[in-house]
C-alpha cells in the first residue's frame, strides 16, 4: 500500500511538472485534465479514508473529535491543500505543482530503519563537528566580505551599477565563492580580475573545507559503529 501511494505521488508531481510545460499543455490538456482528475479523486479517497480510521489511532479521541483532530495536523492540511484545486474546479499549472507538498509524504512513508540510521549518523555528526563548521563558516564570511571590499575598491569607480556599493559587490562575492559563476556581472580591469581569481581560488575552500570535516565525521561514525558490532 504504502509502495502505491509513493508511485501515485511521484506519478502525480512528474504531471504537476509537464504541465507547466506550454507545449506539453496545449497539445495534451485534455489528457493531462484526464489525468488531474483521476490523481485528485485517488488522493480524496486516500485522505477520506485516513479521516475516517483517525479515531482509531491510539491516544486518538473517539467520533468526531480524532477526525478533528487528524484533519488539522500539518500532514493532513498539506494533502488536503495538494488535492483542494482540482476538487474545486481550479486547474492551473501552478496550483499543480501544490502536488510537490505530498513529497513530505513519501518522506513520513518511507521512514525506515536505515533511514533513520542515517539522519541519527548525520546529526550526530553535525553536531560533533559543529566548532569545525564554525571556524569554516567563519573563513567563508571573510572571504567574501574581503573579496567584496577589494572589488568595490577596484571596479566600483569604473562598473557603478555592478560593482557601485559593497552591497553590490556581495552578490558577485557570494556567488563566486559558491563557484556557481554566472557570470551576468564580471570584472574588466586587470585588477578587478586578479582579486576575481583570487576569490575563486579561495572559494574552492570554502566549498572543500565544510564537505571534508564533514566526510571525516561519516567515516569516524562508521568506524565506532562497526567497532562497536564486533
Amino acid at each position: 500500500m504504502n509502495q502505491a501511494i509513493r508511485f501515485l505521488i511521484a506519478f502525480s508531481i512528474i504531471v504537476a511538472v509537464l504541465a507547466t510545460e506550454p507545449v506539453v499543455r496545449a497539445e495534451y490538456i485534455d489528457l493531462l485534465t484526464v489525468l488531474d482528475t483521476i490523481i485528485a479523486i485517488l488522493f480524496l479517497i486516500e485522505y477520506l479514508s485516513r479521516l475516517w480510521i483517525a479515531p482509531l489511532r491510539c491516544e486518538a479521541r473517539p467520533g468526531i473529535r480524532g477526525v478533528i483532530d487528524y484533519a488539522v495536523t500539518p500532514m493532513a492540511l498539506l494533502d488536503l491543500l495538494a488535492i483542494a484545486p482540482t476538487i474545486l474546479g481550479i486547474v492551473s499549472p501552478e496550483l499543480y505543482l501544490l502536488r510537490v507538498f505530498r513529497l513530505v509524504r513519501i518522506a513520513r512513508i518511507g521512514r525506515s530503519k536505515n533511514l533513520q540510521k542515517s539522519i541519527k549518523y548525520f546529526n550526530r555528526i553535525i553536531t560533533s563537528k559543529k566548532e569545525e563548521l564554525q571556524i569554516s563558516a567563519i573563513y567563508s564570511g571573510i572571504v567574501i566580505c574581503i573579496s567584496s571590499v577589494m572589488m568595490y575598491i577596484v571596479e566600483g569607480h569604473i562598473q557603478q551599477e555592478q560593482f557601485g556599493s559593497i552591497p553590490r559587490c556581495l552578490w558577485w562575492s557570494l556567488i563566486t565563492v559558491t563557484t556557481v559563476g554566472y557570470g551576468d556581472v564580471v570584472p574588466t580591469t586587470p585588477a578587478g580580475r586578479l582579486v576575481a581569481s583570487l576569490t575563486a581560488i579561495c572559494g574552492i575552500a570554502v566549498i572543500a573545507i565544510p564537505i571534508g570535516i564533514i566526510s571525516a565525521g561519516f567515516t569516524e561514525a562508521w568506524s565506532r559503529e562497526q567497532a562497536t558490532e564486533d
